[in-house]
């Protein structure tokens, strides 16, 4: 059933009323956070409904956090997506899960939780009400889904490691085998880190019974990333075995580069850069290649408001194809 975002959250709400209510309003929070758009897209070599000026709900997401005591605690967060001359999404669950936290720095996550290289990136990145890092964007990974996520964060060192289904948060699913991701994060100084993750696994598509599984999709993550006092700088690397061939003969793979970086210019305005390349199918179409930059402003005009003017620009090229994608317009980040 598609859902309103307005109606959304009012059915989040009334979800969640009953559990707050319930329980101690110190130990219990509701919060939202919205990124939208309004903007224009022109594509070189063809006309469709998606150009124009128009707007787009990129996410909606309603948050509910409840502390049970200085251990344990829950989080559920619902996600409404409505983007241009589409049907919004149905409610998807982002986070479902509850938390063991120890003073050493470990914790234990039972449910949708996210997973360790994907939440990491995102926060060295910053900017997700823009675009997601490079890749959620290019649908090499999920950034949450069902399983047991452990880690320690640690002032030198940091890890994290999920057995998870495989199957994202916008489809539960419990699939035939458990699929693993590990990442580790050395903190050479508290502005720079190292970082390499590791994905293996069938990523829930053997449960289909008319298809076999052939092989198992691999990721390779590594960064190396700058973060202090709003300044970013940074460069991520992927790549793919398979990631879309699990039950497929046919074998493939794919990869690709994103440098970014942002500066505050005073405290309430910053400039950001980011550039990305990607190869999507390495065997199959050597010559497809996607290039995307983004650049832009933004201005922190409440403390729950920022606005961004950006401008897009992408480049798809193969002996066959050459496109280009132009975007520009005004992009804002409400957190209440």
């Amino acid at each position: 059933m598609k859902i309103h975002p307005i109606a959304a959250l009012a059915v989040s709400m009334l979800l969640f009323t009953p559990t707050a209510l319930a329980a101690d309003d110190s130990a219990t929070t509701v919060s939202g956070q919205v990124f939208a758009n309004f903007s224009t897209i022109q594509i070189s070599d063809q006309h469709n409904d998606n150009e124009g000026w128009q707007a787009d709900l990129k996410r909606f997401y309603v948050n509910l956090e409840h502390q049970f005591n200085t251990d344990w605690s829950l989080k559920i967060t619902t996600d409404v997506q409505w983007m241009r001359q589409q049907e919004p999404t149905d409610i998807w669950f982002r986070h479902a899960y509850v938390e063991r936290r120890w003073k050493n720095g470990n914790f234990l996550k039972l449910g949708v939780a996210e997973l360790p290289w994907i939440d990491y990136v995102a926060r060295r990145v910053g900017y997700r009400y823009i675009d997601p890092s490079l890749n959620p964007k290019n649908q090499f990974a999920s950034p949450t889904d069902l399983g047991v996520h452990v880690g320690h964060k640690g002032e030198h060192l940091s890890y994290g490691f999920a057995m998870v289904s495989g199957a994202g948060f916008k489809k539960p699913a419990v699939a035939e085998q458990v699929d693993i991701e590990a990442a580790a994060m050395w903190h050479i100084t508290p502005a720079i880190d190292i970082a390499i993750g590791w994905y293996e696994g069938a990523r829930a598509l053997d449960k289909n019974p008319d298809l076999n599984k052939q092989h198992n999709a691999q990721r390779l993550n590594m960064a190396l990333s700058y973060m202090h006092k709003g300044a970013r700088l940074g460069i991520e690397y992927v790549y793919n075995d398979n990631w879309k061939q699990v039950t497929a003969v046919t074998e493939d793979a794919s990869d690709g580069w994103s440098v970014w970086a942002s500066y505050p210019l005073t405290p309430v305005y910053s400039v950001f850069a980011r550039y990305d390349i990607v190869h999507p199918s390495r065997r199959l179409n050597p010559t497809l290649k996607q290039d995307y930059l983004q650049f832009g402003v933004d201005w922190k005009i409440l403390p729950e408001l920022t606005l961004a003017l950006v401008a897009k620009t992408s480049d798809t090229t193969s002996i066959t194809l050459e496109r280009t994608q132009n975007e520009v317009g005004i992009w804002a980040m409400w957190n209440w």
